[in-house]
């Protein structure tokens, strides 16, 4: 299978590439290689041949310097440059690389438990004067749902297959409450998802799932059911 990644030197990225290579072929596609995905004719180009695309390239989380503009740019942009792109070159599925911000799951930002995939995003349940948290981690998470729709636009009339995969708080560093500072995600749980999300056999034309570590706080038994995947 050849594999178009985007945001292949990143935090994700670069241990997808290594885990990935030898099985599969790797085409990487990176800013710090002069490759930017507002960049679409270069991203088209590059992108050409390839059977499957991961889209890990983005602005990855709440960030202080960065404005709504910033992240509208990058993950929203960006999203619709590569699916776009896609599209116009056959690929036949597209994995992107969402978060569970997109539940509002950020620092001072309320979001329902238990974390399911038909959860409202916080646009849908909260006030203004219900936010207690930056400019950052609103933006951060309404990007993430925007990018979303742009892609259920082309999964819904399938035009091409998209499966999303909202990754959280993950590790063994996790806190009792999610959302707040000092969260990681532990690498192998998203590598494995998205190699399953890749190579499943499965006909997905939309399909989001949560990733996640095992929590009384999160119901993963979608991606359990439908991917295979295997919490820790």
């Amino acid at each position: 299978m050849k594999v178009f990644i985007t945001g292949s030197s990143g935090f994700i990225g670069e241990e997808l590439v290594k885990h990935l290579s030898g099985e599969h072929e790797i085409v990487e596609y990176d800013l710090e290689n002069d490759q930017d995905i507002l960049d679409y004719e270069k991203l088209k180009k590059a992108m050409g041949g390839c059977d499957v695309v991961v889209h890990l390239a983005a602005i990855r989380g709440p960030d202080e310097t960065k404005i709504f503009p910033n992240y509208f740019d990058i993950n929203c942009k960006g999203v619709l440059n590569v699916v776009k792109a896609a599209v116009e070159n056959d690929v036949k599925r597209i994995v992107y690389s969402s978060s569970t911000g997109y539940y509002g799951l950020e620092r001072g930002v309320t979001y329902v438990e238990p974390i399911r995939e038909p959860n409202s995003v916080i646009t849908q349940h909260l006030k203004a004067d219900d936010m207690d948290c930056r400019d950052c981690d609103v933006a951060y998470s309404t990007s993430k749902v925007i990018a979303e729709q742009i892609l259920a636009n082309y999964g819904l009339r399938k035009k091409i297959e998209v499966i999303i995969l909202r990754l959280g708080p993950i590790g063994n560093k996790q806190r009792e409450t999610f959302g707040v500072d000092g969260i990681t995600l532990k690498i192998v749980g998203a590598v494995q998802a998205i190699e399953k999300a890749m190579t499943t056999k499965k006909e997905m034309w939309y399909e989001a799932f949560t990733i996640t570590d095992k929590s009384d706080k999160v119901d993963l038994s979608k991606a359990e059911k439908l991917l295979g995947y295997e919490p820790n």
